[in-house]
C-alpha cells in the first residue's frame, strides 16, 4: 500500500533540504577541515525555518509533509540545541502531533530528553548518549527504576535492548589500534 500523498509537498521538500544540509555539514565536523561555526549556522537557519513552519502549521506532521519530512522536522529540532526555547516549542507542538499520530513516540522520547537535558535535567526515557574520553555513556536517567514502565507507556523497547543497539551502532572510538608487525 502507498503512503498518501502530503498535503504541501513544497513544504516536505523544504524540510528534506534542511536535514540534508545538516546532515553535511555534520559530516565535515571531523577532520582537518572541521568547521563547527558552519554546522550551527545551518543549525539555526534551520531552526528558524521550522519555527516558521511551526507558527504557520503546527507540527509538520504525517499528513502534511509526509513521513520522511516530519522526520526530518523532528531531526532539525533535534539537533537546535543552540536555541533551547525554540527547542522547547518544537516538543511542545510534537507532543500534540503524536496522539494524532503525525509523529511518533520515538521522536517524543528523543526531543523529550534532549530538552531536559539542555535544562540541567535527567532524562525520562534514557536516549540521549554523549562520547567522554573514548567511552560512550548515556546521560543521568530519572527513577532509572521505572525506566522501562515510561519507556513502554511510549510503545518503545525496554532500555537494555536500546542501549545494547546505540552501543552497537555507535562503537568506542579514540582506540587506536596497532598490531605487532605494524606499530
Amino acid at each position: 500500500m502507498n503512503s498518501p500523498k502530503p498535503a504541501m509537498p513544497d513544504l516536505a521538500v523544504t524540510l528534506l533540504d534542511c536535514k540534508q544540509r545538516d546532515q553535511e555539514a555534520r559530516k565535515q565536523t571531523h577532520g582537518p577541515d572541521a568547521d563547527p561555526f558552519k554546522l550551527g549556522v545551518i543549525a539555526a537557519d534551520n531552526a528558524f525555518v521550522l519555527r516558521g513552519i511551526i507558527e504557520q502549521h503546527g507540527w509538520p506532521g504525517h499528513s502534511l509533509v509526509g513521513k520522511l519530512a516530519a522526520n526530518a522536522a523532528w531531526w532539525i529540532a533535534q539537533h537546535a540545541d543552540r536555541d533551547r526555547d525554540f527547542q522547547q516549542q518544537a516538543l511542545t507542538a510534537l507532543q500534540q502531533a503524536v496522539p494524532k499520530g503525525e509523529a511518533t513516540p520515538v521522536q517524543l522520547a528523543h526531543l523529550t530528553d534532549r530538552c531536559l537535558l539542555r535544562a540541567g535535567m535527567p532524562q525520562l526515557y534514557g536516549t540521549q548518549y554523549s562520547y567522554q574520553g573514548s567511552t560512550l555513556k548515556c546521560h543521568e536517567i530519572e527513577d532509572p527504576e521505572n525506566l522501562d514502565a515510561r519507556r513502554a507507556e511510549l510503545g518503545l523497547d525496554p532500555w537494555a535492548e536500546f542501549d545494547e543497539m546505540i552501543r552497537t551502532a555507535f562503537p568506542v572510538v579514540g582506540v587506536k589500534v596497532v598490531s605487532d608487525a605494524h606499530p
